[in-house]
């Protein structure tokens, strides 16, 4: 379980909302927890930047409860284990949104219409590619709401609302149906980040 994932963008922090194959990163590719189905669900927080195009990971911090699980046990004065200031080699595109106007729920879920500034940035080997602005979109999805046009409480308002928004973003936001594909996924970006491949990122940011 993803506790928060944080975004700089221009100058402006952005709520990281979904990404295609689900993460963007894992504890388990730096061997914070193991590769394992059990791990798929820890916790932890991490906050990227976009400097010069490319993605880069600021601070990736591994939930404390997970710790215990996993028995890495850490004393109260010493930090968490964490991975800090790493190019990001990243395929796929990221919803992100910042300020939020309203709290819209579908299925339990925060929408992404619920904030004001909504984009979805496309990367290619980490490299942002383009940008599209879908807060125009977003903000009609609220005023209809609002209008009383459409409504969250009716299936078929609501579907109507879930085929808007999917025909509108690049990015297939879907989740793993099973845990192996999930651990497939993180086996492969695993070996994005080697000793080796990590030497060359790192020199690529300095």
């Amino acid at each position: 379980m993803i506790m928060d994932q944080q975004l700089l963008f221009l100058d402006k922090n952005y709520k990281i909302l979904c990404a295609e194959q689900e993460f963007i990163i894992h504890p388990a590719v730096f061997g914070l927890v193991p590769l394992a189905a059990a791990s798929l669900q820890c916790s932890f927080t991490s906050t990227f930047q976009i400097k010069d195009y490319r993605l880069i990971l600021d601070e990736l911090i591994l939930g404390t409860g997970d710790l215990i699980n996993y028995g890495m046990k850490i004393a109260a004065n010493e930090q968490q284990p964490i991975v800090q200031n790493l190019s990001v080699s990243y395929n796929g595109a990221i919803l992100v949104g910042a300020d939020l106007v309203k709290e819209y729920y579908m299925k339990g879920n925060l929408t992404c219409f619920s904030y004001q500034r909504v984009v979805e940035l496309i990367f290619e080997d980490g490299v942002l590619i383009t940008t599209i602005d879908h807060s125009k979109a977003m903000s009609r999805i609220r005023k209809n709401i609002e209008l009383g046009l459409r409504s969250l409480y009716k299936s078929r308002d609501a579907r109507l609302i879930k085929h808007f928004i999917n025909n509108s973003f690049v990015g297939d936001y879907k989740t793993f149906l099973f845990d192996n594909s999930r651990l497939k996924y993180i086996k492969e970006m695993k070996k994005d980040y080697s000793l080796t491949n990590l030497s060359k990122q790192n020199k690529r940011i300095e």
